[in-house]
C-alpha cells in the first residue's frame, strides 16, 4: 500500500497538480475564445506604422491596447515608448490635457521628456509650436495641469474656511452660515411712511377712476335713452 501511494503522488506531481491543470485549461479556453494575448511590441510597431501613414487615431488605439497588456508581458522600455507615443498622438490631436497626462506617466515610468525627444527610433512629435511649448513648460515644472490647478484652488479655499473662527464647510466669514435670500430680504424690508403715502395715492387714483367710469356709464345710458325717445 505504501508503494502504491507513493506512485500516485509522483504521478500527480509530474502533472503539476490540480490547480496548475485547471489554470492551463482556463488559459486555453480564453485563448480559444479571444485569441492569443496581444504582443505589446507588435502593437507598438503596428501603431507607429499607422501613425506614419496618417492614421493617427488608429495608431493611438493600438498604443492603448498595448498598454493594457499583462504586466509580465510589457517590458519597461516598451511601456515608456508606448506612453511617449500616446503623448505624441494627443499632441497631434490638439488635446493638451491628455498629452500632459501621458507625459506625466512617462516621467513616472523613468523616461524624461527631453530624452524621449532625442531617442532614435521614437515617433516624431508633430504638433504646433504652442503645443510643444506647453509640453516643454509642463515637463520642466513651469506649468501645471488643469486638474492640479483646480485641486490647489479647492484645497486653499477649504483651508481658509477651516482656519476661520468657528469655521466649517459651508460657513461664511466669522463662522456664520449664510442666511437664505428670503430671510435677508425680510430683514432688509423697511415699510416707511413714504410707502404708506404711495399706497394712499394709488388708492385715491383707483377710486377716482372707478367714479369716472360709473359717471361715464350713466351719462352714456341717459344719452342712449334720449336718442331712442326722439
Amino acid at each position: 500500500m505504501g508503494g502504491a501511494a507513493r506512485l500516485r503522488s509522483a504521478r500527480v506531481a509530474s502533472r503539476g497538480g490540480p490547480s496548475r491543470r485547471a489554470g492551463s485549461r482556463r488559459a486555453a479556453r480564453v485563448s480559444a475564445l479571444f485569441g492569443p494575448p496581444p504582443d505589446p511590441e507588435a502593437l507598438l510597431a503596428e501603431g507607429k506604422a499607422l501613425y506614419a501613414s496618417g492614421e493617427r487615431m488608429q495608431g493611438f488605439k493600438k498604443f492603448e491596447r498595448a498598454l493594457r497588456a499583462e504586466p509580465d508581458r510589457l517590458a519597461l522600455a516598451t511601456r515608456q515608448e508606448l506612453l511617449y507615443s500616446c503623448m505624441c498622438c494627443n499632441a497631434a490631436f490638439g488635446d493638451v490635457e491628455t498629452a500632459k497626462q501621458y507625459l506625466r506617466d512617462m516621467n513616472i515610468a523613468g523616461l524624461p521628456f527631453d530624452v524621449a525627444l532625442a531617442t532614435d527610433g521614437f515617433m516624431p512629435l508633430e504638433s504646433s509650436a504652442q503645443m510643444r511649448n506647453q509640453l516643454v513648460k509642463f515637463a520642466s515644472g513651469e506649468m501645471k495641469s488643469q486638474g492640479t490647478v483646480q485641486r490647489e484652488i479647492f484645497e486653499r479655499d477649504r483651508g481658509q474656511r477651516a482656519g476661520a473662527p468657528g469655521g466649517s464647510v459651508g460657513a461664511g466669514p466669522g463662522g456664520q452660515k449664510p442666511q437664505r435670500m428670503g430671510d435677508m430680504d425680510l430683514m432688509n424690508l423697511d415699510i416707511s411712511g413714504d410707502t404708506s403715502a404711495e399706497v394712499g395715492d394709488i388708492a385715491k387714483r383707483v377710486v377716482g377712476l372707478a367714479l369716472l367710469s360709473v359717471l361715464g356709464f350713466v351719462g352714456l345710458f341717459k344719452f342712449g335713452l334720449q336718442f331712442l325717445n326722439q
